[in-house]
């Protein structure tokens, strides 16, 4: 008698853990707070529109979004820790360019691949940049300032936000297609970066047009051109650099939200359909306009596409310019 009542209670125990289980493999996505990594320093674009995205979705989903910064090789150092996360929906990354499609590009050695170690969610907007230089350079616009770097080649020197990131790159195709040098000057984001230059220490730099337009308003910056197709809301007066004197000139870059590789499809779609939401949301409407930029809100599907149409792109522009990572 006492073996089956013991036998009994084994089996109503094993019933009751597998019971407890299912219930918390049935809880709906997220069930717990969700880490949002940020390949950038507190303060830079991509934290603060970072921070305006996981404040929404908290709101949205139930469960806090929290932020947290590994900043350092413009993006790759947080992206290389995700890619290697566990893919449950609740370790996720605000990508940039620079790191999903630029430094792979750039460099072969970047620790994973963009198109199979992160899941796409979308695209959180398309941004054009703006180039600018302290006052003292000679160069009041952009055909004066190709002059004089191509008198002085490698003399004039240019900030970024590190190597093989969008503003690397921005610079570098100008150089390119205009066949000037000047003298990169890598960082660890862009507030470091825009001191500089503003101080005189770096001669040029390429930079959000949020950022740079109080600056060009002050005196502290003059303002070269934007790399768009078309002027800047923010910066009207300022000529694309198409406009500017080189025709066909075009570099954009955007934010986006990933996953690791594997996240399964159900939270992948759970968080787009979420994502899409938020954009309509005042606050990160607004946040959106702030930065002079176009909202996007792609499907997973279409966020993966284009990753491979942008692979495809700066790769072709890594080719052509001969860069390498110690440049």
């Amino acid at each position: 008698m006492r073996l089956y009542s013991q036998r009994g209670k084994a089996r109503w125990s094993a019933a009751a853990l597998a019971i407890a289980a299912a219930g918390v493999a049935a809880q709906p996505y997220p069930a717990k707070p969700v880490t949002l990594y940020v390949g950038f320093p507190a303060g830079s674009t991509n934290d603060n529109t970072a921070r305006t995205m996981a404040h929404q979705l908290s709101e949205q989903m139930g469960q806090q979004f929290i932020v947290i910064n590994r900043d350092g090789a413009a993006g790759v150092i947080a992206a290389g820790q995700v890619a290697k996360m566990k893919p449950d929906g609740y370790s996720l990354m605000w990508a940039s360019a620079s790191p999903l499609v630029m430094s792979p590009a750039y460099n072969k050695s970047t620790p994973y691949d963009p198109l199979k170690d992160f899941a796409p969610v979308s695209v959180y907007f398309y941004l054009p940049y703006v180039i600018a230089g302290h006052p003292s350079v000679p160069a009041k616009n952009l055909r004066e300032l190709l002059a004089l770097a191509k008198a002085q080649p490698g003399k004039l020197s240019y900030g970024s936000s590190g190597v093989g990131g969008a503003l690397h790159l921005a610079m570098e195709l100008l150089l390119n297609m205009s066949g000037t040098k000047m003298l990169h000057v890598p960082y660890r984001g862009t507030p470091a970066m825009t001191l500089d230059v503003m101080s005189g220490q770096v001669d040029m730099m390429t930079n959000s047009t949020s950022n740079t337009a109080p600056h060009i308003a002050s005196g502290r910056l003059r303002a070269i051109g934007v790399t768009s197709t078309k002027r800047s809301v923010q910066l009207p007066d300022v000529p694309t650099l198409a406009e500017a004197g080189m025709p066909g000139y075009e570099f954009v870059g955007w934010y986006s939200m990933v996953a690791p590789g594997g996240t399964p499809r159900e939270i992948v779609a759970t968080l787009n359909r979420n994502f899409v939401k938020a954009l309509e949301a005042p606050a990160v409407k607004a946040n959106i306009a702030a930065e002079g930029a176009l909202p996007g809100g792609n499907s997973p599907e279409e966020f993966g596409s284009y990753l491979r149409s942008e692979l495809d792109k700066y790769g072709k522009l890594v080719k052509s310019a001969r860069l390498t990572p110690e440049q």
